[in-house]
């Protein structure tokens, strides 16, 4: 079974390291990404492969400064934070330059890979630890209730592989019963590192009743 993060930030892919199911790196490990791009990202890579993938991925960056936590305003200077405001998606712990390319191509085309091997898939994606908003880009809110976009995905995943599971962690009011997509609600943490522990714990619980690990 192949256990792959996709997204909002870096709690899933830290509390995959936890619990030792992070056997690999993909694409969406320590980004920022809300679901619905995450949805648009796997549908270009299945549909019109790597290097359109990579260029959506790494085109029209702009500098941010934290200002306090989960919230982005614009600098002028280079900084940390590269995030492009027209889909969210945020670069926080690489420099867009060719190198990082080179590793984007490795992460997009092991997850191709693992999507067209037929073999058990666990797709995990969290909220943040607010229960107001995940983040936002010069005050533009950004993951919303993911559990659209991760029917979506649950959706476009089974097409190619029909041995895919979609955990989605989520705030306690946006549980709702849903045939493809399985809520694991949370109540407010401190930090994205709590919300890593919450995600291990619960996958631990799930490997003593569900054999989630072997």
């Amino acid at each position: 079974m192949k256990v792959i993060p996709l997204g909002i930030q870096c709690s899933v892919p830290e509390a995959l390291k936890i619990t030792n199911l992070r056997k690999y790196s993909y694409p969406f490990d320590w980004l920022l990404t809300p679901s619905k791009t995450t949805y648009e990202i796997l549908q270009l890579l299945l549909k019109e492969g790597i290097d359109k993938t990579i260029s959506y991925m790494v085109s029209n960056y702009k500098y941010y400064n934290c200002v306090k936590n989960e919230d982005y305003i614009s600098y002028d200077e280079k900084t940390e934070y590269q995030l492009n405001k027209d889909t969210g998606l945020g670069i926080t712990f690489f420099n867009i330059n060719d190198e990082y390319k080179i590793v984007l191509r490795i992460r997009l085309e092991r997850l191709l890979n693992d999507i067209l091997s037929q073999e058990k898939l666990l797709l995990i994606y969290a909220d943040c630890p607010s229960i107001t908003h995940n983040y936002t880009i010069d005050n533009i809110i950004y993951g919303v209730d993911a559990t659209e976009y991760l029917e979506k995905i649950y959706n476009l995943i089974h097409e190619y592989n029909s041995n895919v599971e979609v955990l989605y962690y989520c705030w306690t009011e946006r549980e709702k019963p849903n045939k493809k997509i399985k809520h694991i609600p949370f109540e407010y943490k401190y930090n994205w590192y709590e919300v890593s522990r919450f995600i291990a714990q619960s996958l631990i619980k799930l490997y003593k009743t569900d054999g989630l690990f072997y």
